[in-house]
C-alpha cells in the first residue's frame, strides 16, 4: 500500500504546481439539513397493515476555493434513516457518510487536470433478516456491516471535460481504490474483498466517471453519477457505482427527493435467501418528503 500512495503521490505533484498564480481568491460556502417524518396509525382496520414510524436525516455542506484557473472542492453528505414497523426493533433504512475532495487546474474552457480524494462509510451496523425455519414467528439476524466495515477511498489523478454545462466527463489513468474492513468478525470472514484476517485492501487501476446536473424544470433538478473503475491487475472486471437523485422543490421549507443507487463489484458477496453468499447487482431507493432547512450561504 506504501508503494501506491507514493506513486499517486509523484504523479499529483506536477498539477498543484501548476496552480501557483497570484490571481484573487474566491470561496463559496453552502450547507443544508433535513428533516422527514413518517406515521401510519391503525386500529380495527379490515384491510389490515401495521403501525409504523419512519424517521429520516439528510445534512450536507459544500466549500469551494477558485483562484486563477484553479479550483478546490470539498463536500460532506451525510444521511440517516430508520423505520419501526408493528412490533419490530427499530431498523436503520438509510446510513451514508461521503466526504469528497476535488482538486482541477484549467487547460481550456472544457478540459482540466484534476485530482480527486472520496471517502464512503456507514455510521450505524446493518443487518440483514430472515425467518428462523426452526422458530415460526421469529427471525434470524446477521451482522454484515459496521462503521469503517466497509470503508472505501477512491484517489483519482486525471482528466475533466466538460463538453456542456450539465455534463462532464473524468478520466483518471492512475486510480486507486482502498477497501477497509475493521470489524475484525468481519474481516476473517474475508467480507468486501479483503483477505480473511485483514483489515485493509489496495488496489491500483483505472476510473471513468459521469456526472449530470440537469435543471428538467423551474424547481425540478436531477443528477446522476456513473462511476466505474478497474484494477490493472483485473481488467476485466468492473466495479459499478450508479447514483442517481430528483430533487422536487416544493416552496421555500419543503421538498421531495427520490434517489436511486445501483452497485456491482464482484468483489461483495450478498446473502441469498437460501443463506447462500453470491455476487449480485445490489439497488436501493429512497423517497423522502421533509423540511429542508438552508443552514449557511455565502461568498467570499
Amino acid at each position: 500500500m506504501k508503494k501506491l500512495y507514493t506513486i499517486l503521490f509523484f504523479l499529483a505533484a506536477p498539477l498543484f504546481t501548476l496552480a501557483q498564480d497570484a490571481d484573487s481568491v474566491v470561496i463559496e460556502k453552502s450547507g443544508s439539513w433535513g428533516v422527514n417524518f413518517a406515521n401510519v396509525g391503525l386500529s380495527n382496520w379490515a384491510a389490515g397493515g401495521e403501525n409504523s414510524i419512519a424517521l429520516g436525516t439528510v445534512f450536507n455542506t459544500k466549500w469551494v476555493r477558485k483562484q486563477g484557473n484553479s479550483q478546490w472542492i470539498n463536500q460532506l453528505d451525510f444521511a440517516l434513516g430508520g423505520a419501526k414497523v408493528g412490533e419490530q426493533e427499530f431498523r436503520k433504512t438509510d446510513d451514508n457518510i461521503i466526504l469528497l475532495s476535488s482538486f482541477s487546474n484549467k487547460l481550456n474552457e472544457k478540459l482540466k487536470l484534476s485530482a480527486s480524494g472520496i471517502f464512503r462509510t456507514q455510521l450505524l451496523e446493518g443487518r440483514t433478516f430472515r425467518a428462523d425455519p426452526t422458530n415460526p414467528g421469529e427471525e434470524l439476524s446477521n451482522k454484515i456491516s459496521s462503521f469503517m466495515a466497509p470503508g472505501y477511498l477512491s484517489i483519482n489523478l486525471g482528466f475533466d471535460y466538460q463538453p456542456a454545462g450539465f455534463i462532464s466527463f473524468s478520466f483518471s489513468p492512475a486510480a486507486g481504490k482502498f477497501t477497509f474492513v475493521s470489524d475484525n468478525d468481519l474481516a476473517a470472514a474475508g467480507a468486501f474483498g479483503v483477505d480473511p484476517g485483514k483489515n485493509s485492501r489496495a488496489e491500483f487501476g483505472a476510473n471513468f466517471l459521469a456526472n449530470l446536473d440537469l435543471p428538467i424544470m423551474e424547481n425540478i433538478r436531477l443528477t446522476s453519477t456513473l462511476n466505474f473503475f478497474s484494477s490493472y491487475e483485473e481488467l476485466g472486471t468492473i466495479d459499478t457505482n450508479w447514483e442517481t437523485l430528483l430533487v422536487m422543490k416544493i416552496n421555500k421549507w419543503f421538498n421531495a427527493t427520490f434517489g436511486t443507487q445501483l452497485i456491482y463489484d464482484e468483489d461483495i458477496l450478498i446473502e441469498m435467501e437460501d443463506g447462500t453468499l453470491d455476487t449480485a447487482v445490489q439497488f436501493k431507493h429512497v423517497l423522502n418528503f421533509g423540511v429542508n432547512f438552508s443552514l449557511f450561504k455565502s461568498k467570499d
